[in-house]
């Protein structure tokens, strides 16, 4: 299992932040090589939500099912992804005030070695996976402050 961990401040409500990240159809706007998200069930993010994904991963496409299993309002959504990849993605929300609110996102993730073997070696992939997260949320801020 290998963990990235990043942070943002974005200016924008924490009810519009969270809304927006929550929802499985924005997924491939703000994650980085998240090619689509599909068979998304019910359409209303919630834990009974469930939906199909395909990702691309240095050139390797991977494909699973996700399922939400954290869904506390304004505060954290969490979804566990299996199949070619196994991970749990886990998103924490907190309102600073004046409108702004800190993201910090949090994946914890293990793939096999006959996956791995496709890619890269493991200490290239773990820096490509942090970069990949850093920029998921970069590309969150963009969009959610892009109204200013």
């Amino acid at each position: 299992m290998a963990t990235a961990k990043a942070l943002i401040v974005i200016r924008t409500p924490v009810s519009e932040v969270f809304d927006y990240t929550a929802s499985a159809v924005n997924g491939p706007a703000f994650i980085p090589n998240l090619n689509e998200n599909t068979n998304i069930e019910p359409e209303t993010p919630g834990v009974n939500q469930t939906f199909d994904w395909r990702f691309n991963m240095a050139g390797a496409d991977l494909r699973g099912t996700a399922a939400g299993i954290t869904f506390d309002k304004d505060r954290q959504v969490t979804l566990r992804t299996t199949g070619d990849v196994n991970a749990t993605w886990d998103y924490v929300f907190e309102d600073l005030g004046d409108g702004t609110t800190r993201v910090t996102s949090e994946v914890v993730y293990d793939i096999p070695a006959t996956v791995v073997e496709k890619i890269v070696n493991n200490k290239l992939l773990d820096r490509i996976n942090q970069h990949t997260l850093e920029q998921m949320l970069d590309n969150l801020k963009l969009i959610l402050e892009s109204d200013e």
